[in-house]
């Protein structure tokens, strides 16, 4: 399951198993060319109180996508960039992703709660934009994805949790109970206090989760722009 995944999206894996040992929310991003070559690359600290500099972290504003986006040098051209991440944009990040003027998002998991990948057919300055959006196409990563976010939903126990748990039992149903099963058996807390890889993560938790009703995704629904 790790070796078939191109840089961007390892690298994506990679930053999301990070957040999660560092206590933040499990989400990952990188901007990379059309050749897959990772530009730069941001993660979720949104419950850390340091970060490299330029980096936002210990604020609610700390997301993967923004991060990426403020690391990528300003000699690039921004049209000619992809914007990958673990997890489908919130409205910041989609709001970020339009302003930044990249070529292309794509995302690796749904999120029922807040992804917002909907917001560029729906308002028209974000229309505008023709960005290239490609959704889920692999979905047992989806899966590894959504059991590692729930999970850590499920250790913070917001006051959201009911209605977030709600959601995703509804449309990832199976990988949902996985979480909890995982969650209930400290499978992540102990790779993470073991300092276990994120292909190691990836590995481990594909063996927990069954997939009888993962759907099929389109490609994408946006035309490129690159």
């Amino acid at each position: 399951m790790w070796e078939p995944l191109s840089e961007p999206w390892r690298a994506c894996v990679g930053l999301a198993w990070e957040a999660y040992r560092a206590g933040s929310l499990p989400i990952g991003a990188v901007v990379a060319d059309t050749e897959g070559r990772v530009l730069s690359s941001g993660r979720n600290r949104i419950h850390e109180c340091t970060g490299p500099p330029g980096t936002v972290f210990g604020r609610k504003l700390a997301h993967a996508e923004l991060n990426a986006l403020l690391s990528l040098e300003g000699e690039e051209d921004p049209r000619a960039c992809v914007l990958y991440t673990t997890t489908e944009p919130c409205p910041l990040c989609v709001g970020a992703a339009r302003m930044a003027d990249v070529g292309g998002l794509r995302y690796a998991s749904r999120e029922p709660w807040a992804g917002s990948a909907d917001m560029f057919e729906t308002v028209p300055y974000l229309r505008r934009a023709n960005l290239g959006l490609v959704r889920p196409e692999n979905s047992r990563l989806e899966a590894v994805l959504v059991v590692q976010l729930v999970e850590r939903y499920l250790r913070l126990e917001p006051k959201v949790l009911p209605s977030f748990l709600n959601l995703y039992e509804e449309v990832i149903p199976s990988a949902t109970r996985a979480a909890r099963n995982v969650h209930s058996s400290g499978l992540l807390r102990t790779m993470g206090a073991d300092g276990a890889s994120a292909r190691e993560m990836v590995l481990a938790l594909s063996r927990e989760i069954l997939l009888p009703d993962a759907p099929v995704f389109s490609r994408s629904i946006f035309p490129k722009r690159l």
